[in-house]
């Protein structure tokens, strides 16, 4: 007979750690491929992706992005804001996406997703512009690494 015995082994599972680098990254890709099937000339709102210090889920010392964007608007903002959704679908994003009436009469269209790229994008069309809101997840680094010069 043979006995086999087991003790303290369990299966732990490793997730691989974000860092501040790659999650800029992702996050840089994914808002550069939302200009790209928007159109249009953008603008960002700050110099470049601004980074903020957070702690990781893990309790690391870490930083965030941010970068938003903002275009003129276009005559089919609905059209532009399905494009959106499909290319974040494409991606593997959860969408949600939304068309309301402003109060001063005009249609804003918006998409959102908050997945496995970022914490959360926005983007929203209306006739007189279009505006890209982004947050990058937190990954490891320190944010005195990534401070933009002027600021």
């Amino acid at each position: 007979m043979i006995v086999l015995a087991v003790t303290g082994c369990t299966r732990a599972s490793i997730e691989p750690v974000l860092t501040a680098t790659k999650a800029s990254k992702q996050m840089q890709s994914l808002v550069r491929d939302t200009m790209a099937a928007a159109g249009g000339k953008w603008t960002s709102t700050s110099n470049g992706p601004s980074p903020d210090a957070c702690t990781t889920p893990s309790g690391a010392e870490g930083v965030s992005f941010s970068w938003d964007q903002i275009a003129d608007g276009v005559d089919q903002p609905r059209a532009v804001m399905e494009r959106i959704d499909q290319l974040w679908r494409d991606k593997g994003l959860a969408t949600n996406t939304q068309s309301v009436k402003r109060a001063d009469g005009k249609i804003l269209n918006r998409v959102g997703s908050q997945d496995d790229v970022v914490d959360v994008i926005l983007f929203s069309a209306t006739t007189s512009r279009m505006v890209i809101e982004v947050q990058s997840f937190c990954g490891t680094g320190n944010v005195d690494d990534f401070a933009i010069d002027g600021d």
